[in-house]
């Protein structure tokens, strides 16, 4: 007995200045896609805490479903006007296939279009772009994703039309476009809403706001 002892405290004491290795919780794939997010924004201060060498779940603006372990939410908000993160949203967000919850807000050097590859995100519940430098149509494609709850495109650049095909959108329950400088009529397939119709905020004011099948 007194042996065993022996050579289990050996062991102990062979092993005690090694670290015990825990896995990481972040899927490999949705950390290869975040670092590439991060490249394709020339590396911002703002996501420095971004470090290839620590679990993505642990990361600034990064949520991970804790029974997948994937990446569920990015959210990129900034409390200060003067970020230095700029550029056009970045292709690599619609690799992370169980994305829920977009968000970019308040940051006035995001520019360029609404990017198509968000059209991938079939998963997608939330699409939140606010206070950017966001321009372009309000893109068609977003009727394809039918698990959209919310759409909140406020306060950018935006231009053109309202598609008429966001209508088609099945869950949606709430619809705001308001303070960019979208032009045309309101579509009337609004009006085929399924009752009793997500809330709509298509104007800057929207006590103005006046529905085509409601006259």
């Amino acid at each position: 007995m007194g042996s065993m002892l022996m050579m289990l405290g050996l062991c102990v004491l062979l092993l005690w200045p090694f670290p015990v290795a825990f896995s990481e919780q972040c899927h490999p794939h949705d950390k290869k896609v975040l670092l590439q997010f991060k490249k394709e924004l020339n590396n911002p201060y703002f996501l420095a805490s971004w470090n290839p060498k620590e679990d993505c779940c642990t990361w600034y603006c990064v949520e991970c479903d804790d029974t997948t372990n994937r990446i569920y939410k990015l959210f990129l908000v900034s409390s200060f006007p003067d970020t230095n993160l700029s550029g056009q949203i970045p292709p690599s967000v619609g690799d992370l296939p169980y994305l829920e919850d977009l968000t970019f807000h308040k940051l006035p050097n995001l520019v360029g279009p609404i990017q198509p590859t968000i059209a991938k995100l079939t998963k997608l519940k939330y699409l939140i772009i606010t206070n950017t430098g966001i321009s372009g149509p309000v893109p068609d494609f977003l009727a394809q994703l039918k698990n959209l709850e919310l759409i909140k495109l406020s306060f950018n650049s935006l231009s053109g039309t309202i598609p008429t095909s966001l209508s088609q959108l099945p869950n949606l329950s709430s619809l705001q476009l308001d303070r960019n400088k979208l032009t045309g009529p309101i579509p009337a397939s609004f009006g085929s809403f399924k009752k009793p119709g997500p809330d709509l905020i298509l104007t800057s004011f929207p006590g103005l706001l006046l529905l085509p099948w409601a006259t």
